[in-house]
């Protein structure tokens, strides 16, 4: 197995970081992507929380903010090679140690209803669905919009 180092990121890495959204959540047109810009500025937000997985090459992400009492995780993705290897955990656990270091109560994510992979993930991670949020996803090209299931852990 590869050895993976997990670094925190900043606006400095933002098209590393678009380019790997693109490659492991990005709906399958390009129109959920993120453009470098627009994460750069993200990463630039007051409390920001952002690591890249390097196998040497970039092979995965996380995102997430502070929000109140809770710390929100925006996106988290792992090439599709990559998967199953422990990355997605690595990344999770340095977001949750953000989390607490800022002091919030709780992680905080949306994911569409019909991702069973990533349901189940969050699931083994210790996360519990909290609502629900219909139409969230907005419909792909000859799809119907996909509901969104907020879930939460506690820290």
């Amino acid at each position: 197995m590869t050895t993976v180092e997990i670094l925190p990121a900043g606006p400095a890495h933002a098209e590393i970081m678009a380019a790997l959204h693109a490659a492991t959540i990005a709906s399958e047109d390009a129109a959920g992507a993120w453009s470098a810009d627009w994460v750069a500025r993200l990463l630039a937000l007051p409390g920001a929380a952002a690591v890249l997985a390097l196998a040497p090459d970039p092979v995965g992400f996380a995102v997430c903010l502070p929000a109140g009492e809770a710390f929100d995780l925006l996106a988290i993705g792992v090439m599709p090679e990559q998967r199953r290897a422990g990355i997605a955990r690595a990344l999770l656990a340095r977001c949750e140690a953000s989390a607490r270091a800022a002091r919030a109560e709780r992680l905080m994510l949306e994911v569409a209803e019909d991702n069973a992979a990533a349901r189940a993930f969050y699931a083994r991670c210790g996360f519990a669905e909290l609502a629900r949020r219909r139409g969230y996803y907005g419909g792909r090209p000859g799809a119907a919009a996909r509901d969104a299931l907020v879930l939460g852990k506690n820290l």
